[in-house]
Parts: structure tokens; C-alpha cells; sequence
């Protein structure tokens, strides 16, 4: 007997770049950032007007010719990057092979609890973007990925996800997108697949204590057994003391009989260091209105994760998570540690 666990958490690589001091995340945030200290300085580096050449034209702006783009080239990104991490569930099983629900205890099959040990693998990535009108522009990424356990008869990991997005500027500093997503994984015992399309407002801004992103998110959550509309706000800000600061907020509305998220909540302060960003972020996500075996069930899940940049090629994030279930058995804590290597392009 399985039993599906909510926060059975997996440790997967992911890829992370860092382009100096404005990597934000934000490519619009950085060029926010570049624009206006551009028009502030009378004499800019040829660092500066190279990234906002870039960032400009890969936005679908005219960068720094006054001429309007007549021909929207296609931008496309190919790259394959190398998996190696830990996971605590690698087979997504049970966390316990006995199963606690008030005074009942269900026993299930010693080769049905989680497995623990090291994946190893690979992934493909391809990034589409084309510009079809000045600030307007079709995002298309795909990725797929698979990761074995060597110490588990090489227990296979999936994943696949593709998201499509029609981004665009509607004035000033005010942008507009719509976005669709799929996504697939497969473990031993489940086989997931989670859609969403969604709506997002962005405006820019500045004030005395710096620059700022700030946006309004609704989307509509698809699993294989309910739906679910979201709405979340985020504020990424580099203030005047350099510190960059990300501030995030999410409601879901109830679903009846099935546990689902009521609210999240996460914050998170980036500094350099040698150079180097160093990043501390706390997220809380709280779940309820579902039931197991007729008892109400709510999960809380906290986690702090601290990430820093070895070099240029590998990111190191240390942290630790707790989850709490009113059903004792879909309770756990554990360490989070993961490594990120660049994508290798071609």
C-alpha cells in the first residue's frame, strides 16, 4: 500500500546563472535599473550600454538605435546540463512503512517507504522567444530531465514542462502577460501532471529607498483531482544599501474535500559578498479542507535556505525544512542541500 505524502520533498538540480551585480531574476527589473541610471550619469561604462543593448533588444526594444525594428528575429537557447543530487524520496513513497491515524495504524509494504540516496543524470533545455511588436513578444521554454539512483537498481526520475507566455508592454513601465504551463513527473509510485494558465500585472518604479518590481498574479491551479484559482503579489526591490529584497504573498481559494493551499508567504535578502550574492529566504506555505480517512488534515511547511556562489560554474543552497501535519505520519523535518551547475549551450 502506498500513500500519496504532500511534502515529500525532492532534491533536484537546478540551474543557475549569475551575470554580475543586477542579476536579479527580473530581466525588466535590470533594465529598469540600467535605464534610469543611464539617464541619471552623463558618462556610462561600455559595460552598462552593452547589457542594456541586450537586455533592450532581447525585450523586443529598440536598445540603443532610435531606429524601430522591422524584421523580430526568433531568439532561441538550446543547452544540456548535467543532474547530480541527493533525494530523500527518491521512489515517492511512504516516510514511514507504518501509517498513524488516531488510534488506527496501517502497516504497508517494506519496499513502498521512501528511498534516500544520490541521482545522477541529465536534462535539455530550449528557450523560443520572437518579438512580434516593440516591447511584445511570444516566451516559449521547454525542459526535460532524467535521473537515476545507482544504489536503487537505478530508479528512474522524469520530468518534463513546457510554458508558453505572451509577454508585453502596454506603457511606461506597466507590462502584461499571459502565460500557460504544463508540467510531468514520474517516480516508482506516482505520476503527476499540473497545468496552469494565468494572468500577471507588472509595474516598475522608484523612491527614495530604490528600485522596484512589483506585481499581481491571478492563475488557475490544474491537478488530476481538483482546480484551484490562486492569486499571489511580489515586490522585488534593490534599495539604496544594495541589499536586494523579494517579498511574496499568495491566497488560494477553498476546494472542498481535497487538501490544497490556503496561503503562502516568503521573503528573501540578497547581498554581495566577495563580489558574490549571498541569498537568505524564508518561505511558510499553510494547506487545508481535505480529510484522510475521515480526520481533517492541515499541513504547515517552513523552510529557510541559505545559497552562495562558489564560482562562476557552481551554486551551493544549505537549509533546512519542517513540515507539520495534523496526521502525524505526514509530518517531517530534514536538511535541504542542493548544487547547481550552468547549463552547457550550443
Amino acid at each position: 500500500m502506498v500513500i500519496k505524502i504532500m511534502f515529500g520533498f525532492y532534491l533536484s538540480l537546478f540551474v543557475f546563472f549569475y551575470s554580475g551585480a543586477l542579476a536579479f531574476g527580473s530581466e525588466r527589473l535590470d533594465l529598469y535599473i540600467l535605464t534610469k541610471s543611464i539617464l541619471k550619469n552623463k558618462i556610462i561604462s561600455t559595460q552598462d550600454l552593452i547589457q542594456f543593448n541586450f537586455k533592450s533588444q532581447s525585450l523586443g526594444f529598440e536598445g540603443i538605435s532610435n531606429k524601430k525594428q522591422s524584421d523580430y528575429t526568433i531568439l532561441i537557447n538550446k543547452a544540456i546540463y548535467p543532474t547530480f543530487a541527493y533525494s530523500d524520496n527518491i521512489n515517492a513513497g511512504n516516510l514511514t512503512q507504518t501509517i498513524q491515524v488516531g488510534d488506527f495504524s496501517f502497516v504497508g509494504e517494506k519496499n513502498a517507504v521512501a528511498k534516500k540516496g544520490i541521482i545522477i543524470g541529465g536534462g535539455f533545455y530550449l528557450g523560443i522567444k520572437k518579438p512580434y511588436n516593440r516591447g511584445r513578444y511570444i516566451d516559449i521554454n521547454l525542459n526535460a530531465s532524467l535521473a537515476t539512483a545507482p544504489a536503487h537498481d537505478w530508479l528512474q526520475v522524469r520530468n518534463e514542462s513546457i510554458i508558453a507566455c505572451s509577454k508585453n508592454h502596454l506603457k511606461e513601465w506597466i507590462f502584461f502577460d499571459a502565460c500557460a504551463s504544463w508540467a510531468h513527473n514520474k517516480k516508482e509510485y506516482s505520476d503527476t501532471i499540473n497545468k496552469s494558465i494565468s494572468a500577471k500585472v507588472t509595474k516598475l518604479f522608484m523612491t527614495r529607498r530604490g528600485f522596484h518590481e512589483s506585481s499581481f498574479k491571478v492563475e488557475r491551479y490544474i491537478t488530476d483531482e481538483y482546480q484551484q484559482i490562486q492569486g499571489s503579489l511580489v515586490l522585488n526591490s534593490l534599495l539604496s544599501n544594495a541589499y536586494k529584497t523579494s517579498i511574496f504573498l499568495a491566497k488560494g481559494e477553498p476546494v472542498k474535500g481535497m487538501i490544497s493551499l490556503n496561503h503562502a508567504l516568503g521573503v528573501s535578502f540578497n547581498r554581495l559578498i566577495n563580489n558574490k550574492p549571498l541569498k537568505v529566504s524564508f518561505n511558510q506555505s499553510f494547506y487545508n479542507g481535505g480529510e484522510f480517512l475521515g480526520i481533517q488534515r492541515e499541513d504547515t511547511s517552513k523552510k529557510i535556505v541559505i545559497s552562495y556562489p562558489i564560482n562562476s560554474g557552481l551554486n551551493v543552497s544549505i537549509g533546512y525544512v519542517k513540515n507539520y501535519s495534523t496526521i502525524k505520519s505526514f509530518s517531517h523535518n530534514g536538511p535541504l542541500v542542493s548544487f547547481s551547475l550552468p547549463f552547457f549551450k550550443f
